[in-house]
């Protein structure tokens, strides 16, 4: 696709004019003064189309094309962003520029819609010091149009935004303010709109441990499930319905876990992963059992064609078995996902599946085992990792150095730890 400028009707005309030469004067003719024509290119005044018709014929200019205007070319680059946004490397730049002419334009309208896809692609991206520079703009934006419809994009957005960067209290809000908005709508409202949104306040209630508050909007919800347009939204209702009915501890678990299962059978993965998110729960209710079936079981049925997933789970499962002091199945698994994770060639997995190996051999008192996998993990880890990470690791070596009694090694990985510290 080639990008172009985009130009008042006033503008391509003066641009062209120049371009081949042509005065003012030469323009005009007898046709129309040279004081209109001047207005006409300095965007003060308009031409009627029969004038546009000469003068597109005079400078040898296409007349559709003369004839769009910016709004019109604001809007068909818009169209073209929406169509190829998840393909084209320049979107960003051109979401960008298409919102500078909106607003030079005062063509608002246009400018919060080229707003709300710019937003929601730093969303998308994670881009957060990209969104801070821009939602200043975005909530003036919204003050301008201020329709039911722009309200509900922009509240689904910030609340989006809000809990995706944990601060799931001012989510509550918005997603609380959209579901009184959809009730509020005499004409009706969009039931599967109004169940996700239902179900992403519930995830924030969660986040926060706040289980009761989940299950009461999730229970509301739930009968709108049907109203959804997929199968994996209808099976990620069920499944955090579940979840919640694990931790409260009521009734038809085993029915809504059903359910969940059901819409997700065509996606191993997403199987697994409720597995092991039914797994944690389990645990937390004291349930060791159960939890450890859920959690052997989404192992087994995870598809083995995609390594980094795999491992990525397997580490998952190894952290809630440690942190339920499971350590002999912990051991196990971390094995497989140690194996695994070489074969990807992923440093990162390949760092946490050291780490996880040495915390387990120290849980389980082997400490001069755990020595290697520690060393391995932080080589690994001085590669990538953070200060933060980095000093958080010196001070796990000097622990285990503390056990094995090796001292003068203790008190390196402390003092590396302080220096890093100071640093930070």
């Amino acid at each position: 696709m080639i990008y172009v400028e985009i130009l008042s009707t006033g503008e391509k005309i003066k641009r062209a004019r120049i371009f081949k030469g042509i005065t003012l004067k030469e323009l005009c003719e007898d046709k129309i003064s040279i004081a209109k024509m001047s207005c006409i290119e300095n965007g003060k005044a308009k031409a009627d189309k029969e004038l546009l018709q000469y003068i597109a014929e005079k400078i040898e200019m296409d007349l559709d094309y003369l004839i769009e205007d910016v709004y019109e070319q604001i809007l068909n680059n818009l169209k073209m962003i929406k169509k190829n946004i998840s393909s084209d490397a320049d979107s960003e730049d051109k979401l960008k520029d298409n919102l500078g002419y909106a607003l030079k334009y005062k063509y608002y309208d246009l400018a919060f819609e080229l707003i709300h896809i710019l937003f929601s692609y730093y969303v998308e991206e994670n881009k957060v010091e990209n969104i801070q520079l821009i939602v200043s703009q975005y909530y003036d934006l919204y003050q301008r149009n201020n329709t039911e419809e722009n309200t509900a994009i922009y509240f689904k957005d910030m609340a989006r935004y809000l809990s995706q960067n944990e601060e799931y209290i001012e989510a509550i809000s918005y997603y609380g303010k959209l579901r009184e908005m959809f009730l509020q709508r005499k004409e009706g409202f969009d039931k599967g709109e109004y169940c996700l949104i239902g179900y992403n306040e519930a995830i924030c209630y969660q986040n926060l441990n706040k289980f009761q508050e989940a299950y009461d909007i999730l229970t509301e919800v739930i009968e709108y499930v049907d109203n959804l347009r997929t199968d994996e939204s209808k099976g990620k209702i069920y499944h955090i319905y579940a979840t919640v009915c694990i931790k409260l501890k009521k009734e038809y678990i085993d029915e809504y876990k059903k359910k969940a299962f059901e819409y997700q059978k065509y996606n191993p993965i997403s199987l697994a992963l409720s597995r092991g998110d039914y797994g944690k729960y389990y645990f937390e209710v004291g349930e060791k059992e159960k939890a450890i079936k859920e959690i052997e079981k989404g192992i087994e049925i995870f598809p083995d064609d995609n390594k980094e997933k795999n491992v990525e789970f397997l580490n998952d499962c190894t952290k809630i078995l440690i942190d339920n002091f499971q350590y002999e199945i912990a051991y196990r698994i971390t094995e497989q996902a140690l194996n695994m994770a070489i074969t990807t060639d992923n440093i990162k997995l390949i760092e946490k599946s050291y780490y996880l190996k040495g915390v387990i051999l120290q849980k389980m008192d082997k400490y001069i085992e755990a020595e290697k996998y520690m060393n391995l993990s932080l080589d690994s880890l001085l590669k990538f990792g953070s200060r933060e990470e980095r000093k958080i690791r010196y001070i796990d070596m000097a622990k285990l150095y503390h056990e094995l009694g090796a001292v003068t090694d203790s008190l390196k990985y402390f003092n590396l730890a302080l220096t890093v510290d100071k640093k930070i």
